[in-house]
């Protein structure tokens, strides 16, 4: 009784580690402070074109893997087309510097917890597409490879696909 105890607690926590906004709710405005100290307002209202609100941390390796390709759906949309915010949480390290030296072009959002907590992210990477009409119409689910979800953005988006890795001879 208590293993089957156990193992229902465990799978009560790892589920809500990554747990979010679902996708066709509407998003939530928030204000956060950006990279420079000034103020960042997110008003889906009023969207000029889709976003990503991206949940990370300094400190996390799944973040480090995935950011990549999100910078590559960005690059390949254009910033006429998309809006990325990098919205730090659970951090004590130096997102600025952070994103710098990976050479990612986000708007920063520093000090994000109460914008996580708000759409229930409590773990890293947390990932949501945004609609310009202010739904949400994708989110990470933990544990997706980060090519998926790469390619799940780019569906959405409308970008196209990549083309498959070829084999060595």
């Amino acid at each position: 009784m208590r293993a089957i105890l156990f193992r229902l607690s465990l799978l009560l926590l790892l589920s809500s580690a990554t747990a979010t906004a679902a996708e066709g709710v509407r998003a939530s405005p928030w204000e956060g402070r950006g990279a420079d100290g000034h103020s960042i307002r997110f008003d889906p209202d009023h969207l000029e074109r889709p976003a990503i609100l991206m949940f990370w941390a300094t400190w996390c390796p799944y973040c480090k893997a995935l950011m990549p390709h999100v910078q590559t759906v960005y690059d390949a949309a254009g910033k006429a087309k998309l809006d990325v915010y990098a919205i730090d949480i659970q951090d004590d390290g130096d997102p600025v510097a952070e994103l710098r030296e990976r050479g990612q072009t986000f708007t920063l959002v520093r000090d994000g917890d109460a914008i996580a907590k708000q759409y229930g992210v409590k773990g890293t990477p947390g990932l949501l597409l945004v609609d310009r009409s202010g739904a949400i119409v994708y989110r990470r689910v933990g544990g997706d490879a980060p090519e998926a979800v790469e390619a799940a953005l780019r569906e959405r988006l409308g970008l196209p696909a990549l083309p498959p890795a070829s084999s060595p001879p």
